[in-house]
């Protein structure tokens, strides 16, 4: 046993003393320096095509550029380029809606008025005319009274007959604007001339009518008065008594003839629609134009 303990050193000194050698020389893992950054993989570019590989390669599609709608450019505070279609599109839509705000009701409420003036005026010429042949005077013969109750009797059943039997434009064209079609762009730009040209044809219409009606009453003021003074003007008669009578009758007549020939440089309803009609259109062209 003692002979074994100095070969089991022997054995053991040798192994400590490279297990020391080993721990000194080793570095520590604390000293160790960091890991180098990973390269970044750099892939080379391409090879470039050859050129009858580039000229048989077909260039891509140019992309269409997006069309405005009607809405998008009637959008206030739109700040992208307007299309023109798009553009009159919208322009004649709002010309159709200016045309419509025109024309609807227009027929109806002229439509009740002049049948409404037409019958009286009617009612009235004929009891002023039955009223003349009552009133014979018993000497025989046609009384100044007599003559003037025919004269306007006759007037306004006359006015009456006219008013009852010429339908005027405002009642005949509007109805056909409205039941033109509006489906395609083409549809719609016949309508919108129709409608324009109709304005223009009303407006002429109303000023024929106010001519002929501020004429016609001027000459039943002047023909009333050559009826109550024939003897005067055409005999040199005295004026009739009281004298201020004469007086207010002829002042009342001018005054009305005056007031007739007025109405005659006045607008008529159809020529301010148009009116505001093309005012509003040069608005709206001023606002797109902007």
């Amino acid at each position: 046993m003692r002979a074994r303990r100095p070969l089991a050193l022997a054995f053991a000194v040798p192994m400590l003393c490279s297990s020391l050698a080993l721990a000194q020389t080793a570095p520590a893992p604390e000293a160790l320096p960091p890991p180098p950054p990973a390269a970044t993989e750099v892939l080379p570019p391409p090879p470039a095509a050859a050129p009858e590989e580039a000229a048989a390669t077909p260039a891509p599609p140019p992309t269409a550029a997006p069309t405005l709608t009607a809405t998008q450019v009637l959008a206030p505070g739109a700040t992208w380029p307007l299309a023109q279609p798009a553009m009159q599109r919208a322009m004649t839509r709002e010309r159709i809606r200016l045309l419509n705000r025109a024309m609807i009701g227009l027929p109806e409420r002229s439509r009740s008025g002049r049948i409404t003036e037409g019958v009286l005026n009617l009612v009235v010429g004929g009891g002023l005319i039955a009223l003349g042949f009552v009133l014979t005077p018993d000497a025989g013969g046609v009384s100044p009274l007599q003559g003037l109750l025919w004269f306007q009797g006759s007037y306004s059943a006359l006015s009456g007959t006219v008013a009852l039997a010429w339908t005027p434009a405002r009642e005949r064209l509007p109805p056909r604007y409205l039941e033109l079609p509006v489906r395609t762009a083409a549809e719609r730009r016949a309508r919108v001339h129709f409608g324009e040209e109709a304005l223009d044809d009303m407006a002429r219409d109303a000023r024929l009518r106010r001519t002929l009606m501020g004429v016609g009453s001027s000459v039943l003021g002047l023909g009333t008065l050559a009826i109550l003074y024939r003897d005067q003007i055409f005999d040199g008669a005295p004026l009739p008594t009281p004298v201020e009578y004469n007086y207010l009758v002829i002042g009342l007549t001018a005054v009305s003839v005056a007031a007739n020939l007025i109405t005659v440089f006045t607008q008529t309803e159809e020529e301010r629609l148009r009116e505001v009609y093309r005012q509003e259109l040069r608005l709206l062209r001023e606002a797109n134009e902007d």
